[in-house]
């Protein structure tokens, strides 16, 4: 389904569906508002994933369930719905509550499964079992804490009540299970930890335990900080991945502490084992990646610059133990470090030309290439890993799609269900699968919308662009190859990649698809320009793309043994596709002679390095030898068959077709008689044991013969073409002319022709002796043509032709026209009885004096007036073609050709067709016009007048300097003009007898002039120069100075603007294809911080004075303790970092000069901190030098202590006291310490909500103060502030 087939669909069904509800609001006006009012919540709410209520899934459940509770009412208490039951029906209570409890139950079984599930694409150590051993032995039995874990979580998780009223009712017993769970992690030694974390169900763990309102009840809070910041530094690498992944899977919005959680994770992980994180973290098999991590879960941009800024440095501690080959550097020298990034639809699997996901239809939709498994392993593997079978199956291999990303996981899971069914794929030694669980970089639905929209491939490639920036800054350590096809925006996308990141790009590899001249955004000469080329490899088999990386880019990216696996692995792939899976036979053959031919060359290359070569796919044989068949050449039998090349030795016949008509009228004849004269003597015993013979009834000749025509004047006008053959019957055939004596070829895709090899039948003079020819066979050679294969035909001659007696046999044959030659299976169809053409009937009503009828006179006229050439040109006539203006030099008719001599920029002689060549003004019209502005000019007087007065104008103007000239680039004037040394060459055109003496002695000079734009002035207050011809500056300046006086008659003027309108239309140039223009980018420096940042330098504190975009340093002011400036320093962007105030965290109290507040968020382009202070109210906008120190509750907030709730009343700095007001009294008081009472902090039960959270303060029968107003929080902008920053800041994506 093509792009105008998908988008008319895509209109009936909104026609549709509009019809629908329009028919419906005829109806049910009410009804129908109340559906598109729920269906518009439902929209937003799937489109805006990064809104508050996504952030925890307790809000997620919440919305279905009041979703299709509101559904369900507007269908039962709306009156003119169709499903009204009443006002007050006790039916219609039942049925939306009923709705609402299994809305909500079936919502959390689906979750509770989703955080049971295991990882698939991960793989404990090896010595896991034998730890497990050891802590048997020391008497420690890991099975009995598995037991009490999995008791204590039965416990706490009710299958059918919902966590929140468990808590409420059973609080002291969850209480005491969730402190069991504890307890197990805490005592566990570190091998036992590490065990348990991988067999439990971690992320389920974390989400029923809960963080409650006591004292010392924040459970959640205390087991995740035990295992992510406590014992971190005893977990492996195993272990660190599935933490992050159960903090992931729990949502790390629920929880304000979880992303420091996740910061100081991966803070405390480095060098190879932060790589090995990372890769292990995209290797889950499902969109829970270290992308989705970084980019999507965290919000708060300072922890994901110290992310990536920690994931650059250690990166550059990789390399330069690479540099100094340390001990490290051997064992990372085992790997390839590559990531292998590739497309989905046209490069691994086949989108069968299926809009919009591709446009290849070479195979059906579904299809994997072949070789394409085996080329995204070895890219894997590299050079330096010599053993494939123990390389590991965490790999390195991501995928890139242009498909949208649809609420949670909607869209990825159809990708990674086709990754798990291709993981699990069995071939060949083991390698028919995936080596490895790759992850996946989905789009978005505005690149989506907009390629749909407007068929433009540019916001499909700047989106995929995106998801390589933000992945190299994942992965600065590693090189990058990009395996995409050129259908649609990938080619631009890999532009892009290069133009930012040179030298993290290995190689392009573009699966053509499509003719590359229709690739959107490749330009070939500015690829070349850009060094692009030499790293991109253009492909239509896997093998090739192989053999490219081996042999043609240095350092080669796989190994000559790869090609040959990837080789034995696309044969394995072929023969892996279904019956089904080809549309036809055809096609099948034709995807098997590409791959065949791929081979081909392949082994090539292998024999050379003395490496195994693959064995080609045999060609299955429809023809056997002997049959009777019919080619594209004419009838012939078979002899042999080439299964590797689908090639059959044919005998043809190449005899007059008369003659071949009449030996098979002969031999039909014969076998007539026969049949007859055995029936005459069967007698009797024919009639009982009678068989139906087939009886061949041939056309009358009237068919295909005129009634003037007869057979045997038939035969005589054929019999004239082999007169060389009858007059000396030993005389080879002449040279067979492929388009004129054979019928022509029919199309292929594949590239393969028929050629003769005429080289032996060259043809000897009259006068000459009878040749005497050796013995040759029918040789078959197979030639590679721009890498394609072109199959030959040789003929088959006696070894001695003479005139003697003892080669008459052998003559007899040549004279048959009998030949042999190899033809290719397709161009062999069954055969068919030779025939004659028919020729077509004559008609009876035709007159007999057909030389007087209308349409035989209007075929000569119209012959004549073929023949006689349209336009004649005379010699010195100025003339306009393809490739700029010349002069007639010669006409010649009979052959259609112009000889043009080009002047003007550029001077050549060029041989041209009539129709490129145009006169000036050229036309039926313009002729007309210009015929009566000649006969409408003024009087001979006035004529003389104007004639000398022009030319004394053209003899001053090319040499003076000032002239004003207009332009169509703007009005301007001569600031260079011709020299008057060159005066003799004048802007005239010149005579043909001059040109004619001046091409033998020197081509002719160049004349051209400055003219100085001065309607467009440049940065500098310059004007551009226009250089052109003094013929092109007399017509602009003659265009526009020239007044029409009253002399001029009115066919002038309007001559004058048909010529131009003419001259115009013929500029316009229709472009090939409508595609985006293409803006060619240069790298700049971006710039980050702003002025008056507070930054953190090598050499202490300072302040962003300025910023050199020329070079991208940064001019900082180093800064003393007491705030004085001491120094500047030239910093670039990796040399400093953000300035966040001492020992502080985003979303923690702090103490400022304003008082205790709430640390939100810190902006790192400008080091403000953000600070929410409760005691009035306000939002202020701190320096780092204005917050003073972390506290661990502000004034205003709520507290839980031994004695029960109460809020902060007043802190002491001094001391370091707090005063607690406890709600049990009215002024009761509260001295304590930081140690004995814990802040109740904005948890789940309380943030947002949207109208919810009255439940949830009804069950905790929680008292809020009425002076407490959060719902409008001030900034001193006056306007509501931003409590999180949600954006990715430019800096994430560098």
């Amino acid at each position: 389904m093509d792009r105008v087939a998908a988008m008319l669909l895509l209109l009936g069904v909104m026609v549709t569906t509009l019809l629908f509800m329009l028919a419906l609001f005829s109806v049910s006006p009410v009804f129908c508002s109340c559906l598109v009012i729920l269906l518009l919540i439902l929209v937003h709410f799937l489109a805006n994933e990064a809104s508050g209520f996504h952030h925890a899934q307790e809000f997620e459940n919440r919305f279905w369930t009041v979703f299709f509770v509101l559904l369900t009412m507007a269908g039962i208490y709306v009156k003119d719905s169709p499903f009204y039951l009443g006002d007050r029906s006790k039916l219609g209570i039942l049925l939306w509550f009923t709705v609402g409890c299994a809305v909500h139950m079936i919502d959390r079984m689906k979750h509770r499964k989703e955080m049971s599930r295991q990882v698939a694409g991960l793989v404990r150590g090896k010595s896991a079992a034998q730890s497990l051993v050891k802590l048997s032995n020391m008497g420690v039995s890991v099975e009995d804490q598995l037991e009490r874990i999995s008791l204590a979580m039965a416990n706490i998780d009710q299958l059918l009540v919902p966590s929140t009223i468990n808590n409420f009712i059973n609080t002291k017993f969850i209480l005491k299970n969730e402190r069991e769970i504890i307890s197990v992690f805490e005592d566990a030694q570190p091998k036992m930890l590490n065990y348990l974390i991988s067999h439990v169900k971690l992320a389920l763990v974390f989400y029923k335990i809960k963080d409650h309102r006591h004292y010392r009840g924040q459970h959640r809070t205390q087991l995740i900080e035990l295992l992510a910041v406590d014992r971190v530094s005893v977990l492996t690498i195993f272990s660190r991945v599935l933490l992050l992944r159960a903090l992931q899977m729990m949502k790390i919005t629920s929880i304000p502490q979880a992303e420091h959680w996740v910061r100081n994770i991966i803070l405390s992980t480095h060098q190879d084992d932060l790589s090995s994180l990372k890769t292990m973290s995209d290797s889950e098999g499902d969109y829970f990646c270290m992308n989705k991590l970084i980019f999507d879960d965290i919000r708060s941009e300072t922890v994901r610059q110290d992310i990536l800024i920690h994931f650059k440095n250690e990166a550059a501690v990789q390399q330069a133990h690479m540099d100094m080959g340390t001990r490290k550097a051997k064992a990372r020298m085992l790997k390839g470090w590559r990531k292998i990034l590739s497309d989905v639809d046209d490069t691994l699997t086949s989108s069968g030309g299926s809009y919009p996901a591709g446009v290849d239809k070479r195979y059906n939709k579904k299809v994997v290439y072949p070789g394409v498994i085996g080329l995204y392993r070895e890219l894997d593997l590299g050079t330096r890993c010599q053993d494939s079978d123990s390389f590991s199956n965490t790999g390195n291999l991501v995928f890139l799609s242009a498909r949208p990303h649809l609420y949670k996981d909607i869209s990825e899971k159809h990708n990674f269900a086709k990754f798990q069914r291709l993981r699990e794929r069995e071939g060949v030694n083991g390698r028919g699968g995936l080596h490895t669980t790759p992850s996946l970089l989905a789009g978005d639905l505005t690149s989506g919308r907009e390629f749909m929209m407007t068929n433009d491939f540019e916001p499909l490639a700047r989106k995929k662009f995106d998801n390589f920036k933000r992945f190299v800054s994942i992965y600065p350590e590693y090189k990058h190859v990009f395996v995409c096809d050129n259908g649609q925006g990938d080619v631009r996308a890999g532009e892009l990649m290069h133009d930012a990141f040179p030298r993290n790009l290995d190689g392009i590899f573009v699966h053509v698809v499509q003719d590359i001249q229709k690739t959107h955004g490749f330009d070939s000469e500015r690829w070349r320009r850009k060094g692009l080329l030499n790293k991109t490899c253009f492909f239509t088999m896997y093998p090739d793309a192989a053999l490219y990386a081996a042999t043609q880019i240095s350092p080669p990216l796989i190994q000559i043994r790869g090609v040959s696996r990837v080789c034995q692995d696309a044969v394995a792939d072929f023969e892996m596709i279904l019956p089904t899976q080809w549309s036809s036979e055809s096609q099948k053959r034709d995807r098997r002679h590409e791959l065949n031919q791929s081979l081909w060359r392949c082994n090539n290359v292998l024999e050379s390095y003395q490496e195994e070569t693959v064995q080609p796919i045999d060609n299955p044989r429809q023809w056997e030898d002997g049959e009777k068949v019919r080619t594209s050449y004419g009838i012939g039998i078979i002899k042999a068959f080439d299964p590797v090349w689908d090639l059959y030795s044919v005998e043809l016949d190449l005899r007059p077709l008369d003659k071949q008509v009449e030996e098979y009228e002969l031999q039909e004849s014969a076998k007539k008689e026969a049949v007859d004269s055995r029936v005459l003597s069967l007698g009797s015993k024919a009639d009982r044991n009678q068989t139906l013979q087939t009886v061949v009834e041939e056309d009358d000749e009237s068919n295909y013969l005129s009634p003037a025509t007869s057979f045997d004047a038939s035969k005589k006008s054929s019999k004239q073409s082999l007169i060389g053959i009858d007059q000396n019957c030993i005389s080879p055939p002449a040279p067979i002319d492929e388009e004129s004596s054979l019928p022509p070829t029919p199309h292929r895709d594949s590239g393969h022709e028929f050629i003769f090899d005429a080289d032996a039948f060259d043809r000897k003079p009259a006068n000459s002796p009878a040749p005497i020819l050796d013995k040759t066979v029918g040789v078959s050679t197979v030639e590679e043509v721009n890498g394609k294969s072109t199959s030959t035909v040789a003929f088959s001659i006696p070894s001695s032709v003479t005139p003697n007696d003892s080669t008459s046999s052998k003559t007899n044959a040549l004279c048959r026209g009998k030949f042999f030659a190899k033809i290719q299976g397709k161009d062999i169809t069954k055969y068919t009885p030779p025939s004659l053409p028919k020729l077509p009937k004559e008609d009876k009503n035709r007159t007999k004096f057909s030389f007087w009828a209308a349409d035989s006179v209007k075929n000569y006229v119209d012959k004549s007036n073929v023949d006689k050439p349209k336009t004649k040109f005379s010699p010195g006539e100025k003339v306009t073609t393809p490739y700029g203006v010349g002069v007639v030099v010669e006409h010649r008719q009979k052959d259609l050709v112009v000889v043009v001599e080009m002047y003007g920029p550029w001077a050549a002689k060029a041989y041209l067709q009539e129709n490129a060549v145009k006169r000036e003004g050229a036309g039926f019209l313009g002729t007309i016009l210009r015929q009566f502005s000649s006969g409408a000019q003024a009087s001979p007087k006035h004529k003389q007048k104007s004639s000398s007065t022009k030319g004394k104008t053209e003899r001053q103007f090319p040499h003076v300097v000032g002239t004003p000239i207009y332009s169509p680039f703007g009005d301007g004037k001569v600031v260079r003009p011709l020299s008057i040394m060159k005066e003799t060459h004048s802007p005239v055109p010149p005579s043909a007898s001059s040109i004619a003496s001046n091409s033998k002695q020197a081509p002719i000079s160049v004349n051209t002039m400055a003219i100085s734009l001065t309607g467009w002035t440049l940065r500098d207050g310059s004007h551009p120069n226009l250089y052109c011809t003094a013929d092109s500056a007399e017509k602009w300046r003659n265009k526009t100075s020239t007044k029409p006086s009253h002399h001029s008659s009115l066919f002038s003027v309007i001559g004058s603007i048909v010529s131009g309108t003419v001259e115009s239309l013929k500029k316009i140039r229709v472009p090939r294809e409508i595609e985006a223009p293409i803006k060619v980018e240069t790298h700049k420096f971006e710039r980050y911080y702003k002025d008056g940042a507070a930054v953190t330098t090598a050499y202490g504190d300072g302040t962003v004075s300025a910023f050199r975009e020329s070079d991208g340093f940064y001019i900082v002011s180093l800064l003393m303790k007491s705030g004085k400036v001491f120094g500047t320093a030239y910093l670039r962007e990796d040399s400093m970092s953000y300035r966040l105030a001492r020992n502080c965290q985003e979303g923690y109290p702090v103490m400022t000069t304003f008082g205790s507040g709430v640390l939100q968020s810190v902006n790192p382009t400008t080091g403000v901190h953000n600070v929410h202070i409760p005691s009035f109210g306000a939002m202020c906008y701190l320096q780092p030098d204005q917050v003073l120190r972390p506290l661990k509750a502000a004034v205003g907030e709520d507290c839980s202590t031994p004695y029960g709730e109460g809020k902060v009343f007043r802190y002491r700095l001094s001391d370091n006291v707090y005063q607690i007001k406890l709600g049990w009294g009215n002024d009761v008081m509260l001295y304590a310490n930081a140690e004995t009472f814990d802040r109740i902090d904005d948890r789940l039960e309380d943030k947002g909500g949207f109208g919810m959270g009255w439940i949830l303060k009804l069950f905790y029968s929680r008292e809020e103060g009425k002076d407490n107003d959060e719902g409008t929080q001030r900034s001193r902008s006056n306007s509501f502030s931003v409590l999180s920053q949600s954006g990715v800041s430019m800096k994430s994506l560098r």
